[in-house]
Parts: structure tokens; sequence; C-alpha cells
């Protein structure tokens, strides 16, 4: 907990810096989905091997070596923008390398809770981790946009690469009691034995389904606010660092307050769905907001549903696969709902040029409801239990 929110913290700054980098370098929207292709496009790419080598070699060491490569890509950035040689293509070529090393990181790191806390814990600890996680996109984006505001754009980076050294410091600490059995096989053949677990349970896929429309649609809201803040709002980085901090609020207030009582929903692809046409709908709200109040309420509104989803969707994926499959089969879950995410950020960044920024937030968060609504009017949805699916595994709360 001590290492995530201090490395997270730093992550949220470098995140809103880089991004605001980017719009004040350009000024266009299709670079920043530029930005975002190749920040995600990584999950895709190596969605076959990040689970594997998860599976087969100490997660922990996998840790350290992302985060000691994260850190240095943080410096690099820092030091350029310190010498005032950063270049467009710069922070292309550091977004695509840090996803790859993100891809690995993000796959071993959930497992690695998994590995901590013990099977009838997960949801527990996903969860926790997740507050974590909108506690410091509360506070990171909104302490980042006051840096450049009153200081400057190059504190944000260094702060990550500091942060990201007490986080290593934290991994060497921690053990776990996880036996590492190498599987026979190539990385290929041991991808399939996830894909062929996924492909026969329906209700896993089905939750993948819910997950990838949430954040097709949902992520690629967030690229446009930088692009948002200064052209719709007439505001600057201060402006940014209030909206994604208002999401990052909403997030936290979901998690901790909403999500006890929508794991009690016993069918959790309603719960997943519910949570959906939620954020698609104050997302539509937001494309007719022109002011930074009511778009700070639809953020936070939105991001209440939001973290539902990726929140229960993350712990189930867990909760019901089994130990040796878990990081094949996460990888896979973050293959699909991530892989597709660069093509949704390049599309985005070039419809918003096109039809303009509001408009695009308006059939984003229409799609996001209609093809909700859609699926959970399917007959065979009702008949899938969470108990029947996978009954050798304890499922408690679900």
């Amino acid at each position: 907990m001590l290492g995530q929110s201090v490395n997270l913290l730093g992550d949220w700054m470098q995140q809103t810096a880089q991004s605001w980098v980017v719009w004040e370098l350009t000024h266009k929207v299709t670079a920043l989905g530029i930005t975002a292709f190749l920040s995600q496009i990584p999950f895709f790419i190596f969605g076959p091997w990040v689970g594997v080598i998860a599976d087969r070699f100490d997660r922990r060491k996998i840790l350290l070596l992302t985060q000691f490569l994260a850190m240095l890509f943080a410096f690099i950035l820092a030091f350029l923008i310190q010498t005032n040689h950063l270049l467009l293509w710069h922070v292309y070529l550091l977004a695509l390398l840090l996803g790859i090393v993100t891809a690995f990181n993000v796959t071993a790191e959930q497992a690695f809770i998994g590995d901590i806390v013990g099977p009838g814990n997960i949801q527990k600890a996903v969860a926790l981790n997740n507050i974590i996680n909108q506690l410091t996109r509360l506070i990171g984006p909104a302490l980042a946009g006051w840096l450049i505001a009153s200081v400057g754009i190059t504190p944000a980076f260094w702060y990550n690469g500091i942060s990201i050294i007490i986080s290593i410091i934290c991994i060497l600490i921690i053990r776990s009691q996880r036996e590492i059995k190498k599987p026979d096989g190539s990385g290929l053949m041991q991808f399939r034995e996830g894909l062929n677990f996924l492909h026969n349970q329906k209700l896993l896929r089905l939750i993948i389904l819910f997950a990838a429309i949430q954040t097709f649609f949902g992520m690629s809201i967030i690229q446009l606010l930088p692009a948002y803040s200064t052209v719709v709002l007439n505001g600057n980085a201060k402006t940014l660092g209030q909206l994604i901090g208002s999401a990052g609020a909403g997030a936290l207030v979901g998690i901790v307050i909403v999500l006890p009582f929508v794991q009690k929903i016993k069918r959790s692809c309603i719960a997943i769905g519910g949570s959906v046409i939620w954020a698609g709908t104050w997302y539509v709200i937001f494309s007719f907001s022109r002011n930074l109040p009511l778009s700070m309420i639809c953020q936070l509104m939105a991001s209440l549903g939001a973290a539902n989803v990726l929140t229960l969707s993350a712990g189930l994926m867990q909760e019901l696969t089994p130990a040796h499959l878990r990081a094949r089969v996460l990888s896979t879950f973050l293959m699909i709902i991530f892989g597709l995410q660069p093509i949704a950020s390049y599309l985005v960044g070039r419809i918003a040029d096109l039809i303009g920024i509001n408009n695009t937030m308006l059939i984003n968060g229409c799609c996001m409801v209609l093809l909700t609504l859609i699926l959970l009017s399917t007959p065979a949805l009702f008949k899938l239990r969470t108990r029947a699916q996978i009954p050798a595994i304890r499922n408690p709360g679900i």
C-alpha cells in the first residue's frame, strides 16, 4: 500500500503532465490520440506473452525490473524538458516504451496481489488496490496542474521517477508464498490454455465485453480533457487537473461507498452492465457542459460507475480463475480491453478534430448506453450464474 500510494501519485502526475506537454507542442487532439495509442498498443501486441511470463517466472522480480525501467523513462523525460531538448517524437517513443513496460507490470502486479492475499481475499485486495489508485488519481492530477501552472512542468516527471524508487524498496521487502512451476510448451501454447479456459466460461466472456465497452468508449473520453480544458472551458493546466481529479474523486467514492452495495447484486453482469449505463449517461450530459462546475460534477458521477465496472471485472476475473492460470487469463483480459483502446484513442482524436470535442463525447456516451442495453436484453444473460459457472472455486459474496 505504501509503495503503490507513492508510486501511483507520481504516475498520475506524469500522465497529466505528459498530456499537457503534447497539447502544448501541437494543439491537436490527434496528437493526444497518437500518444495514447502508442502507450496502449503494447497491451495488444504483447498480450499472448505477458501472462505466460508472469506465470512462468518470479512476479516480484518482474515488478522490480519494470519499475526500474519506468523510473528511467521518467528521468529521461524530465531531463529533456529541463534542458529544452524535448521534441514530439521523444514523447511518442517514450510513451511506446513505457507502454511495453506497463503491459508486463500491470499483469504481474495484479497476479502478485493474489499471491500475497490468497484466493479468499482477492476481490477485497483488488478493491483496496483500486481505492489507492483512485485516491492518488484524485490528488495527482490536481497537484500536477498546480505545479505546471505555478512552477513548471518538469517537477511532475522528477517526482514520478523518485516515487518509483520508494516503490522498488517496498517490493524488495515483500515476500509471497507462491511456488513457481514452469509449465511445458511454448508461450503461445500456454496462452492458448488461458484462452480455452475463457472459451468455456460464458460469464467471464460477458464480463470482458462489458469492460471493453467501458474502456473503449469511456476511457477514450479522458484523452480529450486537455483539449476540452482549453478549447471548451477556456482554462489551463489547473483546469485539466481539476477535471481529472473530479474523476478520481468519483471513482474513489464509487469503490469505497457504492461498490459494497453493488457487490450484493446476485447477478454480476447486471451490476456491471448497470454501471456502464450509469457512466455513459453522465458522459452524454458532460458533452453538453460548457462550464467547469458542471463538467466536474459529470466527471465525478461518471466515474462512480466506471470504477465499479473495472473493479468488479478485475476482481471476478481473478476470483473465478485457478491460480496457475490467473496471470494468463488476466493478460487476455487486459489484452482485449486495453488492446482495443489504442484504436479508440486514435479514432476519437481524429473524429474530435473533424466534428468537435463535445460531439465526439456525445457519440461515445450514447454508444456505451445503447450497446449495454442490447447486451442486457439478451435472454441468455439471465441464465448465467456465477456459482454455477465455476463450482469448484470458492466464491464468497458474489
